[in-house]
């Protein structure tokens, strides 16, 4: 989950680079993402990566989701489009201007089911997605090194019905390029759940290539963090009956998470699970380290709900575990 509860140096990140956006600043934003956008760079508190907050702080501006008019996003496609003329040799204002155009794609479509969608909409999705497309493509040869290229291209495929092998090899070249930016496994596992036409036995087999990719430096960390999202994003509380989520190896995985970076979310995420996979004992812990500092982001649907079943279920170890479901 990419939140922080509190404004740790990653949050502030995220927020200076909202408010350079917002202002036009193009030179602080350049600056910005030179610090931030080295491979490696991690938060000291949630351990994930400092590049995923600087584009937090561009999607604060570039919202599909924002209730605004077209003007809006006509505003920043210019703005973008602009920096990306003057600075023709730089990877940052090419990048921003297709990121600008797909989040303009997105506002089109909305996030509602494909039969929601109406006909000129789904012009104004694919039409903007492909304008993206052609910017990144024109773009490529700049962005030799910078993974945030195929993160981008990784959206604007699954938008454009691109097949598994076209994601995958975008996904493989980014990975070569950074192989500390998770975020380009969470969109490709985005890219496979079944609402986006994919499987979970995909899903299961990217996760297995996560943890080989990954373990030999952050243990199982990755086998949590993305089976966590398999639950928030598709499965909700069937993770341990309807996929091949195994808790003892993500309860491993948040041990690893937690030895390193012991911080509330992260404590949060681990209690939850605790719960769903009836762990007693470690949500008993968790609850206790956690105290007051709830962040319902990090329980599911009906948080609250879910929050004060599973603390009544930690506190009578004899009562059985009925987890708040949401309606269909």
């Amino acid at each position: 989950m990419r939140r922080s509860s509190c404004l740790s140096a990653s949050a502030l990140a995220a927020q200076l680079v909202e408010e350079a956006y917002r202002w036009g600043d193009f030179s602080e934003l350049e600056r910005l993402y030179a610090v931030y956008g080295k491979p490696g760079v991690r938060s000291e508190l949630t351990g994930h990566s400092r590049l995923d907050h600087f584009w937090i702080g561009i999607g604060e501006v570039n919202n599909s989701n924002l209730r605004v008019t077209d003007d809006y996003y006509q505003q920043l496609d210019a703005l973008t489009e602009q920096w990306a003329r003057e600075h023709p040799q730089s990877v940052l204002p090419q990048l921003l201007f297709a990121q600008t155009l797909s989040a303009h794609a997105w506002a089109y479509r909305g996030t509602g089911y494909a039969n929601t969608v109406s006909p000129a909409a789904w012009a104004g999705f694919q039409k903007y997605l492909e304008l993206a497309a052609a910017q990144l493509q024109r773009s490529e040869p700049l962005a030799a090194k910078d993974s945030s290229w195929n993160e981008i291209m990784m959206e604007v495929g699954r938008g454009l019905s691109w097949d598994r092998s076209r994601l995958m090899a975008v996904f493989e070249n980014g990975i070569a390029k950074n192989p500390d930016d998770d975020e380009l496994y969470f969109k490709m596992q985005t890219a496979l759940l079944p609402k986006w036409g994919g499987d979970l036995q995909a899903v299961d087999g990217l996760i297995e290539l996560a943890v080989k990719n990954t373990r030999e430096k952050r243990g199982m960390e990755m086998y949590s963090r993305l089976y966590a999202a398999v639950s928030y994003m598709e499965v909700k509380q069937a993770l341990f009956t309807g996929t091949r989520a195994s808790w003892t190896r993500m309860k491993a995985g948040f041990e690893d998470l937690l030895g390193h970076y012991p911080h509330v979310d992260n404590r949060n995420m681990y209690a939850y699970f605790a719960c769903m996979a009836v762990d007693r004992p470690t949500l008993q812990a968790q609850l206790e380290l956690i105290g007051d500092k709830f962040v319902p982001i990090f329980w599911g649907d009906n948080a609250e709900r879910t929050y004060e079943t599973c603390k009544k279920m930690a506190q009578q170890p004899s009562a059985p575990l009925v987890l708040v479901t949401p309606h269909a």
